[in-house]
């Protein structure tokens, strides 16, 4: 076997770069175990991988680990809600575990045609649990974003040109200068209703 000719094919480099079918690379470890001038090329070439990898490497801008971590310890909240420590909502969202918190905060039977309960506050987001058997007119934000997940009841919702029904678990974001307006289907609706600032 000519060993210059073997490794002039490339099938070394496409080796290390794991790229190569099973039976290849089986191929060359038992090659690389009988040939020393194998082993020798394969850490060459590791090397230089290693070092062109280190050479292009580019660090993740600082506001993308913020966000990761937020993402994650929003995911942590997820999974233990506290009324306290409360959990930013996304599609993602639990709408059962969160009406599992708020059960407490809804009465057995509701008399007034709206309540609404501020659930968390700050200069950055809102959160509110609304229980309404009444319509919520047209609106538009201009610097907050809107949303909101439904707990119990049916809803119409008209986002711009946009119409679409809502039950439990039903999510829905609200784009900024965006006229949006919520009709109740059911007798009621409870939701969580989100407002963070841009």
């Amino acid at each position: 076997m000519n060993i210059q000719e073997y490794i002039d094919t490339g099938i070394l480099e496409q080796y290390c770069l794991c790229i190569l079918a099973d039976d290849e690379m089986r191929e060359v470890e038992s090659l690389r175990s009988k040939y020393p001038s194998i082993g020798t090329e394969i850490r060459n070439i590791e090397a230089s991988l290693e070092q062109y990898a280190t050479a292009f490497t580019l660090a993740p801008p600082r506001e993308l680990e913020e966000e990761i971590w937020g993402t994650l310890e929003n995911l942590n909240k997820e999974r233990h809600i506290d009324l306290t420590d409360l959990p930013v909502i996304n599609k993602f969202t639990d709408h059962k575990a969160w009406l599992g918190v708020v059960r407490p905060l809804i009465p057995p039977q509701l008399k007034q045609d709206r309540i609404v309960h501020v659930l968390r506050e700050s200069d950055k987001i809102i959160q509110m649990l609304i229980i309404s058997k009444t319509h919520f007119e047209d609106e538009v934000h201009l610097e907050e974003l809107e949303s909101f997940i439904i707990l119990e009841g049916e809803c119409e919702c008209t986002v711009g040109d946009n119409v679409f029904r809502l039950q439990p678990g039903g999510y829905t974001e609200i784009p900024l200068h965006t006229s949006h307006d919520v009709r109740v289907l059911s007798p009621y609706v409870t939701a969580i209703v989100q407002r963070i600032a841009v």
